[in-house]
């Protein structure tokens, strides 16, 4: 009989002993997990090109990240991009390695569905295998298919071409955001041997051998800097009204106009030397669901002394006057135009080919040229 009272006492101290540990534990606070905020718009202010008939202005060089402290302000705190340190999906790491420099690469914005625009972009202007001493690479960004056939079909172009990257985020019309942060980080950790990135949509057409032979050779060596259509400081709408651009009401609080100067997304040329900057300063920038004031907006501002350079003249948004341009009988000067519409991107691309013939016999094979 005293041998079980010696057992029941031992046995409901250990008891007690487990409880006061629990409750220790309990009493442990445990970081709250930040609540990102994925309600994101892409907002494209393309309606118009600019009409500037002047040489390419050097608009803006921002000189502190001060600019950005009274924009985040009103900004919640809690949210920062899903793409900062989350696991890559499918990568391809070894796609810059190279033992020379690269001139350039070019980071294409896609979504996962669009397996056509890819490989037209693929057969045109961004055919890495008949362009020679052009020293670029493509890289294509996107984010998770909720489609299981979708995403064996992704892993299949990965293992074909070997040039695409997915992140762990739902790839959809409100995360770009999160995929241009991806886009940062890829480069910082995998492509820090190139002297220029290109940043483009995929559903424009890139006229290369301009790109190569006139904004290569005048831009390569341009430290912190940034060429795109620019959206001056003060001169775009903040949406509040009802609708899927909206803008909640607390971030930038009071605001009728975006305070910074930023670029339209569809077509950025950034110098390669702030890329890591940008990624880094996306840690303490709060997420903001426009990617093009994000991404190239408030990161600049944060990073501070980036000069942004307008080059809207050059660009254009309008299919029909790129087609037009490009199958006219004068030099297009147009270095990217959107080609949605089927066929317009082969068309455009077979075009350049001939109307700077003298300009891509330096980078493709004469025996590859149209005659």
């Amino acid at each position: 009989m005293a041998s079980f009272g010696h057992r029941l006492v031992w046995i409901l101290c250990g008891m007690i002993t487990a409880i006061l540990m629990l409750d220790q534990l309990l009493k442990i606070s445990v970081p709250k997990t930040p609540q990102f905020m994925t309600k994101y718009q892409s907002q494209r202010l393309y309606e118009t090109d600019v009409k500037d008939n002047d040489d390419i202005q050097k608009v803006t060089r921002i000189q502190s990240s001060s600019t950005i402290s009274t924009v985040t302000k009103s900004v919640k705190k809690t949210s920062y991009p899903l793409t900062l340190m989350s696991p890559y999906l499918i990568n391809n790491p070894s796609i810059c390695k190279t033992k020379e420099k690269l001139n350039y690469v070019v980071i294409v914005h896609t979504s996962t569905d669009h397996f056509k625009r890819r490989s037209i972009i693929r057969q045109t202007w961004g055919n890495i295998n008949i362009l020679r001493n052009g020293g670029f690479r493509i890289v294509f960004f996107f984010g998770l298919s909720k489609n299981k056939r979708t995403q064996t079909m992704l892993e299949n172009e990965s293992t074909v071409y070997g040039d695409i990257v997915q992140g762990h985020f739902v790839d959809s019309y409100h995360n770009l955001t999160h995929k241009g942060v991806l886009t940062y980080r890829w480069l910082s950790e995998f492509c820090s041997n190139v002297e220029m990135v290109v940043k483009v949509d995929d559903d424009m057409f890139v006229n290369l051998f301009y790109l190569m032979e006139y904004y290569l050779p005048k831009y390569r060596k341009s430290k912190r800097s940034i060429m795109c259509q620019i959206r001056p400081k003060g001169t775009s709408p903040i949406m509040r009204q009802k609708s899927k651009w909206q803008v909640n009401e607390d971030q930038f609080k009071n605001m009728t106009h975006y305070p910074i100067t930023y670029c339209n997304g569809y077509f950025v040329l950034i110098s390669a030397d702030i890329i890591r900057e940008l990624y880094k300063s996306s840690f303490l920038t709060p997420f903001f669901w426009v990617d093009d004031v994000y991404l190239y907006g408030l990161l600049p501002a944060r990073i501070g002394d980036v000069e942004f350079t307008q080059i809207a003249k050059y660009l254009t948004l309008h299919q029909e006057a790129g087609m037009k341009c490009y199958t006219g009988n004068t030099t297009c000067k147009y270095v990217a135009s959107y080609a949605e519409k089927k066929g317009y991107m082969e068309i455009m691309w077979y075009a350049s080919l001939k109307m700077y013939a003298n300009i891509a016999q330096k980078f493709i094979a004469k025996e590859l040229l149209l005659k």
